[in-house]
């Protein structure tokens, strides 16, 4: 336990850029650039005012009736935490990237000498950097994202206040924003399940690969692809090359994308439902749990978990010079 704790911990020292700076500064500047951009709002509605069914109004406390104030305070109290939503783009990147260096750089530079020297197995260091890229990355960020979405929260309330609509009150008495962060680590072992499949292609790869290991990552699905097209219309073959593209190709290389897994499930399949419309982030989480409920989920998990067997295996057997 010491030891795999320890081997959690050289991944992130090692790629702390990734997984502590990025989303901490894209917090940084998303929450900074929000701030700016309601002072300059609210200083425009001060010359000018809102126009609200024909009129113009300064002071929105008279202008809003009791039911859009409701309205507003739901819309914010249920979608606040949708503002960290870049920080999760941010991660997908930093998580495609980690996987497919991670291996090849330490042979490139000559590290794995020294790692294989320790007491440590292939198997052992593959499931560090796994549980780095689908849980210690997701965990990392979602801490960067309720801050960034706390302090979000904070500034369209003040914001709100200044033009004469306070809902500081009604929105910190609604249960949808403490019930928001938990929401989002409810997502973490759906995304595990829905990355492996990319996490398991890039790690291979990146065991296997002697040179230029994106262009063997990327350049390989897309190629076989372009090929496959090429032949059907060639010769009128009457294949589903879209299959291929959706569940090969994206499968393949943008699972790490948190939400993606929508694509790759029917949206009237068993236990889906249809959003009725309004902001909801709960919604969302509990359909994101439902397309556990595919083969297509469970499939994709298996294939992943074996091309990690692979890479460590490779690993353990490939030639460091």
């Amino acid at each position: 336990m010491n030891t795999y704790k320890w081997l959690l911990q050289r991944e992130f020292w090692e790629h702390k850029g990734g997984f502590f700076w990025a989303p901490a500064v894209v917090g940084a500047i998303m929450t900074l650039f929000l701030a700016v951009s309601m002072m300059i709002g609210i200083g425009a509605s001060r010359h000018h005012g809102f126009e609200i069914n024909g009129e113009q109004v300064t002071n929105l406390s008279h202008a809003v009736s009791a039911e859009q104030r409701t309205q507003i305070v739901n819309a914010i109290s249920h979608g606040y935490i949708g503002t960290s939503a870049p920080l999760f783009l941010v991660m997908a990147f930093v998580v495609f990237f980690f996987c497919l260096g991670n291996l090849f750089d330490e042979r490139k530079d000559r590290s794995v000498l020294f790692w294989k020297s320790l007491p440590v197995s292939d198997g052992e260091t593959v499931l560090s950097k796994v549980a780095m890229a689908l849980v210690g990355a997701p965990l990392l960020t979602t801490i960067f994202a309720v801050i960034t979405s706390v302090l979000a929260l904070l500034i369209i309330c003040i914001g709100a206040a200044m033009t004469g609509l306070n809902v500081f009150g009604p929105v910190l008495a609604s249960p949808a924003v403490y019930a928001a962060p938990f929401e989002v680590l409810a997502i973490i072992p759906v995304y595990a399940v829905w990355a492996l499949p990319t996490v398991g292609w890039l790690m291979m790869v990146s065991a296997w690969a002697r040179t230029k290991p994106f262009l063997w990552a990327v350049g390989v699905p897309v190629l076989a692809g372009v090929l496959l097209s090429w032949f059907n219309a060639m010769f009128d073959f009457h294949w589903n090359i879209q299959w291929f593209w959706q569940h090969i190709v994206a499968r393949g290389l943008g699972s790490v994308v948190p939400g993606l897994w929508f694509a790759f499930v029917d949206p009237h399949g068993p236990g889906m439902d249809v959003h009725n419309g309004n902001v909801d982030f709960g919604f969302l989480v509990v359909q994101s749990w439902k397309t556990l409920t595919s083969a297509n989920a469970w499939i994709g998990a298996v294939i992943g978990a074996a091309m990690l067997y692979a890479a460590a295996r490779i690993r353990r057997w490939k030639d460091e010079g």
